[in-house]
């Protein structure tokens, strides 16, 4: 029972973190975001102060998801063994070909991507 709930959790928790703990394959400009940032304050009539304190929580929210997304990296590869580590990676690699793939076919039939 604590082997399957062990690794029911460490499945789950791989599949759901492989985006978060994945390198970008190449690097993101992030227009997708600056365009719905943008959006949004046309929507909001935020003023140009109010863009810049927002920004900067952005900025700030950023770091902070990059230091968990390092931190929790860590904690997964001391309780993993090294065939373990290299196992979640080549999933990991797995999971980015299938999402680079999918936004490929996004942008070849002219559908939004969300990235």
């Amino acid at each position: 029972m604590k082997n399957t709930l062990l690794a029911t959790t460490l499945l789950l928790t791989a599949s759901l973190s492989a985006g978060l703990m994945a390198a970008p394959a190449e690097p993101r400009d992030g227009s997708i975001h600056q365009r719905g940032f943008e959006r949004m304050a046309e929507e909001l009539s935020l003023t140009d102060e109010q863009k810049a304190q927002l920004s900067q929580i952005r900025e700030e929210e950023r770091a902070r998801f990059q230091t968990l997304r390092e931190e929790s990296k860590a904690r997964f590869d001391a309780v993993l063994t090294a065939e373990q580590r290299q196992k979640m990676e080549q999933l990991h690699e797995q999971r980015r070909e299938q999402m680079q793939e999918r936004r490929e076919g996004r942008l070849s039939r002219g559908e939004p991507c969300n990235r």
